[in-house]
């Protein structure tokens, strides 16, 4: 049988669905959406070979020395023929969406794979990239764009990327990245031309940072910058070129370049919108006429009747606003703000990159009460205007399903875009099954009220769970395509696969408009190694910052106060209540609000039965031993001493690392006034301790007699 060419056809098709052989990220073979195992690394190289030599025949010489390197091992040969023989039967059981199989033969003097290129998902990209440069030649911009566009919809990660130790790999993945390139520099001429620069500002902003030589993209990112009247934004971006020439390889911008930066300089007539597009708009019409020099899927990231997102600076109070105070906020408005503009701050300048730039994560760290919903409220409440925040939460529920927080940021996507998650790859939607079974439906409806699926619980495979993760970062990265910042609360509490799968989506949320913000109580991330290894996958992804939430000082201690309060407390009082509560946000907004001012700071006053129930409740998720050390500590009056605390661990079989985990998770403090002393960092917290020990003495029969 003769080989198909991967040139056979005239014009590439219309995809029906994803292409069931995949080298774009990892190498994958799927039959009618279920994942084929395709064995060791060297066999799935030896089909990766014949994957990039599709439609001719590849030596058995070319393989062997492509593999096993210039010194091949004697049985190399008879290891080729044990691997095409395995590859053979996994092929004949992959039926291809056209009733077809793919056919492994042999031909002098190697080895041909015959299938049509539209199944494999490398080629059907070259394909449709060639189908969408011919376009552009013709001079049909509306179609040209829709066809890149779609192909570069399609480009989900490097091709080729498990297989980094081959030469060959490397090299084909090397040529298929600059085929991207050309494809979004072609689609995004195609754009400008049709008038559309707001649609190709975001994705020419990565690009163009990732590829600081590459001239042709930043002229433009250049053009649509002007377009969007950032003609200073377009100078920056030549200045940095020129910069990164100069350094990495000695030599000026191009003549072209040069010839843009000096048109955007005297405000040149001709890098403006041709007058009949802005007159008609974009209509199908629209041809590719001559054009300027310069001139991935579509991401809108703009404001209406604006190219740019522009997020108003935080609000911070006024004089006016700290006479006139909040005293009750009964009526609906959000609960007082104080002492974290500069947190804010970070937290804006975070959203505006990652709405410009690049995805980022903001990974924000506090003790339980210190204000960490309140502070990412604020920035929703500052980003509303032109962005969307989706919330999620890992639930403190013990039967909670696993990957609870990524349900319900499916679920509030899913009605967010309904559209959009309907146009998900049947695969992906496949996938997502097992967590909305509301997926499982082959007609994409919005789910009826008073659904109640549940995630289902069976145990996955491991292939099966690294699918399931990937399609739900697909479906975040497919659906977000606008500036959104999403929220993930409360990390600590997730399950362990819901962590495995942050640590990927944060690997690939570059190529999101999206903010992802993630909190946690600094306590577990401490102690929980699992929790440690997302945070460290978090904050090593490009650009990502780290917000740690210190207590309130007395100034804003006493600005809280007299805010809710509605005039400002004593001197002393404040002392008083500051010290109390440790400058924690939540403490005081109870003790404010638990009547009297004199019973709630009163230091001789019992703690309230109701805030000692929400501290217990709190801590009733640390580990037994770190519990019996706040224990011991509270039974000790001004402090207590290390080592007697250690002694009563040891007496009680109790590891003594729990003390050093206790300190490390912000539970306890060395005492300034002991060198071996240690002592709460919150009193309430030892009140709350003691109170749980007092109710269990008198409850018991001889606290009773």
């Amino acid at each position: 049988m003769k080989p198909t060419s991967l040139d056979s056809r005239a014009e590439a098709s219309e995809p029906t669905g994803p292409a069931p052989i995949g080298a774009l990220g990892s190498l994958s073979v799927r039959s009618e959406g279920r994942p084929l195992e395709l064995g060791p690394p060297r066999q799935r190289a030896v089909l990766a070979l014949l994957l990039i030599g599709a439609g001719s025949v590849v030596s058995v010489d070319s393989i062997i020395s492509r593999i096993w390197g210039d010194a091949p091992p004697a049985t190399a040969n008879a290891t080729l023929q044990s691997y095409v023989s395995r590859l053979r039967k996994l092929l004949a059981d992959c039926l291809l969406p056209d009733g077809s199989r793919p056919q492994l033969h042999y031909q002098q003097p190697g080895y041909a794979l015959v299938i049509d290129p539209e199944h494999v998902d490398v080629h059907r990209f070259e394909g449709a990239v060639r189908t969408g440069s011919r376009l552009a030649q013709k001079g049909s911009a509306d179609e040209a764009h829709a066809v890149l566009g779609a192909a570069l919809d399609t480009w989900v990660g490097a091709p080729y990327e498990e297989l980094s130790a081959y030469d060959f790999a490397v090299q084909e993945a090397a040529r298929l990245e600059q085929l991207r390139l050309s494809a979004v520099e072609s689609w995004a001429q195609c754009a400008l031309r049709l008038g559309r620069e707001e649609n190709v500002l975001h994705p020419l902003a990565i690009e163009a940072k990732r590829n600081p030589l590459r001239e042709r993209l930043t002229g433009l990112y250049m053009h649509a910058q002007y377009r969007l009247g950032r003609q200073a934004d377009a100078l920056r971006t030549y200045e940095e070129t020129r910069q990164a020439l100069a350094e990495e390889i000695g030599a000026d911008p191009g003549r072209e370049l040069a010839a843009l930066h000096a048109a955007i300089l005297r405000q040149d007539c001709a890098l403006e919108r041709a007058p009949e597009l802005a007159d008609r708009g974009t209509g199908d019409e629209a041809r590719c006429g001559p054009a300027p020099a310069f001139e991935g899927p579509s991401h809108p990231v703009t404001a209406a009747g604006s190219g740019r997102i522009t997020i108003r600076a935080p609000r911070l109070p006024t004089a006016r606003d700290l006479d006139a105070g909040s005293p009750r906020r009964a009526d609906g408005a959000p609960p007082v703000f104080v002492g974290r503009d500069e947190e804010l701050r970070a937290l804006v300048d975070s959203a505006t990159g990652a709405f410009h730039t690049s995805g980022r994560v903001a990974f924000l760290v506090g003790e339980a009460g210190i204000g960490k919903t309140r502070l990412v409220s604020e920035l929703a409440r500052t980003v509303t205007e032109s962005a969307h925040t989706v919330w999620a939460s890992c639930s403190e529920s013990e039967d909670k399903p696993d990957y609870w927080p990524w349900t319900t940021l499916l679920r509030r996507l899913t009605a967010l875009w309904p559209d959009r998650v309907c146009r998900l790859p049947d695969w992906v939607r496949h996938s997502l099954a097992h967590l909305l079974p509301e997926m499982c439906s082959d007609i994409c409806e919005p789910p009826r009220h008073g659904t109640s699926a549940r995630p289902v619980s069976a145990p996955l495979s491991r292939d099966a769970r690294f699918t399931l993760h990937d399609a739900v970062c697909q479906a975040l990265l497919r659906t977000v395509r606008e500036p959104t910042v999403l929220v993930v609360e409360d990390v600590d509490r997730a399950d362990a696969p819901s962590l495995a799968l942050l640590r990927l989506f944060v690997e690939q949320l570059r190529n999101a408009p999206a903010l992802l913000v993630v909190t946690t109580r600094t306590f577990q991330l401490a102690h929980d190694a699992e929790l440690r290894r997302a945070a460290a996958v978090i904050l090593q992804s490009l650009d990502a910052r780290r917000i740690l939430l210190e207590p309130l000082d007395l100034a804003a201690t006493g600005t809280l106060a007299s805010r809710t309060l509605g005039e400002s407390p004593e001197p002393r009082l404040l002392e008083r209540l500051h010290r109390r509560t440790a400058g924690n946000p939540y403490f005081l907004g109870y003790l404010l609000h638990a009547g009297q001012q004199g019973l709630a700071v009163d230091p001789d006053a019992a703690i309230p039965h109701e805030l000692a129930g929400v501290v217990l409740e709190r801590l009733s998720g640390l580990p037994s031993g770190i519990r019996r050390v706040l224990e011991l500590c509270a039974v000790m009056e001004d402090g207590c001493e290390r080592h007697a605390v250690e002694a009563m661990l040891r007496h009680e079989g109790i590891p003594t690392d729990a003390l050093p985990t206790a300190l490390h998770g912000g539970l306890l403090t060395p005492d300034p006034d002991g060198a071996d002393r240690l002592r709460f960092v919150h009193p309430l917290v030892r009140e709350a301790v003691l109170h749980a020990l007092e109710s269990t003495r008198t409850a018991s029969p001889a606290g009773a007699a």
